[in-house]
């Protein structure tokens, strides 16, 4: 599994300085070995595989800002009615409309799990999106609404176990 994280933005420059380091040095050490055609032509290949690699991150930034703001827009229309289950009167009682709003929001929490096994969350928000669903999880009905569902296997893999395992 591919892991996309935001702060790895930081990493390209010093990727660039360390390879440009590594092929000074090279050039250096054996100059009558390489011709100075071959210096300016590597200089350029390091600086397009870079170029390259910071592209590559920029995508996936972009996919993720995307997937994000998606997310966070479903969640937001879930939260009042989730916050009302778990502060409903009766702790044993899940109405009708109680579990479509679960099961929408079991949804959304495979759905984030997907995209998260697939390299384009970030892990920071995927762990912080863990403690928002332990805490859901926390309710014992709930709890056990979601491993019947989990049965079904029609979550992509999701697990409860990885709520208990959040840190």
């Amino acid at each position: 599994m591919s892991v996309f994280r935001l702060h790895h933005k930081s990493y390209f420059p010093k990727l660039f300085v360390g390879l440009l380091a590594f092929w000074i040095a090279m050039f250096w050490l054996y100059p009558t070995k390489l011709a100075p055609e071959l210096f300016l032509s590597v200089t350029g290949a390091i600086a397009a595989f870079v170029h390259f690699l910071y592209t590559q991150h920029n995508h996936s930034t972009e996919r993720f800002i995307s997937l994000f703001g998606g997310f966070n827009a479903r969640y937001d229309q879930l939260n009042c009615k989730l916050n009302s289950i778990l502060l409903r009167e009766n702790a044993l009682l899940l109405t009708q409309g109680d579990k479509q709003t679960l099961y929408d929001y079991f949804n959304l929490c495979a759905e984030e799990y997907l995209y998260y096994k697939a390299g384009y969350i970030d892990g920071e928000v995927w762990k912080s999106w863990l403690q928002g669903m332990k805490h859901f999880c926390s309710d014992d009905e709930i709890r056990r609404l979601w491993q019947d569902e989990l049965k079904s296997d029609s979550y992509y893999g999701f697990s409860i176990s990885f709520l208990d395992t959040a840190a």
